[in-house]
């Protein structure tokens, strides 16, 4: 083997580690990336919950513990909800004021993913530039 040929060879062992790297860090994106798609649909359901809340009149109601649990409560006021803050804490809002927060959240989640999807955009595309170094090499 010639020395040029083990300078390509060492050149195109280290093109495909990187390009085993790049694609980990695909996979990696696109998980973070279906993770706040999952959120942000959460908060749609949130919303749309809210919607419904503001409908309903005082009186018995079923509450979900979770998904398929509830327990009968008595409704008092469909115009004042508890909203978790974080750390613990939680806020009496106003369904209207409880709503935008959630909307917040809600639009702040899907901007975090289209960022994430340019970031996959271009690690897509330096898989591509390492492919064709690879292909460039080989032959």
């Amino acid at each position: 083997m010639t020395d040029k040929e083990q300078v390509d060879m060492k050149v195109l062992q280290q093109k495909y580690m990187e390009l085993q790297m790049v694609q980990t860090q695909v996979q990696q994106v696109q998980k973070q990336a279906q993770m706040l798609e999952a959120q942000a649909s959460e908060m749609d359901s949130v919303e749309q919950a809210l919607d419904d809340f503001t409908r309903a009149k005082p009186g018995d109601a079923f509450v979900t513990l979770t998904p398929g649990l509830f327990v009968k409560a008595r409704v008092e006021n469909t115009e004042r909800v508890l909203l978790n803050v974080g750390g613990g804490a939680v806020v009496e809002k106003s369904v209207g004021d409880a709503k935008k927060i959630v909307h917040g959240q809600g639009l702040e989640l899907r901007k975090l993913q289209e960022d994430l999807m340019l970031q996959l955009q271009k690690l897509a595309g330096r898989a591509e530039g390492l492919q064709d170094e690879m292909k460039s090499l080989v032959k």
